[in-house]
């Protein structure tokens, strides 16, 4: 078996994203490996040289998803404020609805927990703690701050917020304007909440 290329930037990096792309819109289920590879303008048998199963590209598209959330995240802390941070993170999520009225690809693989192998939940269950703990520490930010006004703390906080962005961001489909439809509901719950405008 060839060896795996593991480069950034690599055919197989371009190949995950693509898969992320098409996961996004059809699920894991209707992942078929010969359109990925008509996408790629390449054979499907040669996809077998950066991938060993369509199980093994789920698990790695995951990955790279949340490497690639980590990066918009670490961009967003750049904001002095927790209200600040909390309300660009409303607008990561508009902005993945805005493109093509694509799904968090989280949210898209969780719905297929029976089809999808203990690997790739085990790679969503890192994307949700990943987004449970920066939210965590974006809302105690903003208490500190004086931008969040609630005595809810963050533990309990984040987990409540990542799991309605996750909901809305399917029930915003059902919305002439699905991002729009969005960024007002999840707004909303965080101004409920206690978050400054």
């Amino acid at each position: 078996m060839a060896a795996k290329d593991k480069t950034p930037g690599s055919r197989k990096e371009a190949l995950t994203g693509l898969a992320v792309d098409m996961m996004q819109t059809s699920g894991f289920s209707a992942l078929a490996l010969r359109d990925l590879a008509q996408k790629a303008c390449m054979q499907a048998a040669s996809l077998y040289s950066h991938f060993d199963s369509k199980n093994a590209l789920a698990r790695q598209a995951m990955a790279l998803y949340a490497q690639r959330q980590r990066e918009d995240l670490a961009d967003i802390d750049r904001a002095p404020s927790g209200h600040a941070r909390l309300h660009r993170y409303v607008e990561m999520f508009a902005a993945t609805l805005g493109n093509d009225n694509r799904l968090c690809l989280g949210l898209m693989l969780a719905v297929e927990r029976n089809a999808i192998p203990e690997e790739v939940m085990q790679e969503i269950r890192l994307f949700s703690a990943q987004n449970i703990a920066w939210l965590d520490s974006a809302w105690e930010l903003g208490r500190a701050d004086g931008t969040v006004r609630s005595a809810v703390d963050g533990k309990t906080a984040a987990p409540m917020i990542f799991g309605a962005a996750e909901g809305m961001m399917a029930f915003a489909l059902l919305e002439p304007e699905p991002a729009p439809a969005f960024r007002r509901q999840l707004g909303g719950l965080l101004a409920a909440l206690g978050v400054q405008a």
